[in-house]
């Protein structure tokens, strides 16, 4: 199967809870993770990794419940919830630069689904190395 650069229609088929977004946000999103995600990946993996780096990046500007509500920016509500406290209502949400001591800039992928599965194949198209 040879490679093909994943298209917004081939990303909403791939992920249909992003259909609600527009073609064109999905393509400028698309065009960054493919610049992201180039011909050093496994070709196998290449188009995958790309479609879920965008759905990722998507999901943390707060797609598709952005599009859906009609917000015009990503909202306040968006990512994990790192503090709740219900007397006053007060949410505090985690945001993706925010990172625990010796954290790595990686770690903000594993606050979405999408993310956490592009790392798996980060790290099986790039292998950590030992150096002994």
């Amino acid at each position: 199967m040879a490679y093909q650069t994943p298209t917004p229609a081939t990303f909403k088929a791939r992920y249909p809870e992003f259909t609600a977004v527009s073609d064109a946000l999905v393509q400028l999103v698309l065009d960054d993770a493919i610049a992201d995600v180039g011909e050093t990946w496994v070709e196998k993996d290449r188009a995958r990794a790309q479609m879920l780096l965008t759905a990722h990046i998507l999901t943390m500007e707060g797609e598709p419940g952005r599009t859906e509500d009609g917000a015009s920016g990503a909202t306040a509500g968006t990512g994990t919830v790192k503090r709740d406290k219900v007397g006053d209502v007060e949410t505090e949400f985690a945001t993706p630069s925010s990172s625990g001591a010796g954290g790595s800039t990686l770690s903000a992928y594993a606050s979405t689904f999408y993310g956490q599965q592009y790392l798996e194949l980060l790290r099986r198209n790039f292998p950590a190395i030992a150096v002994v």
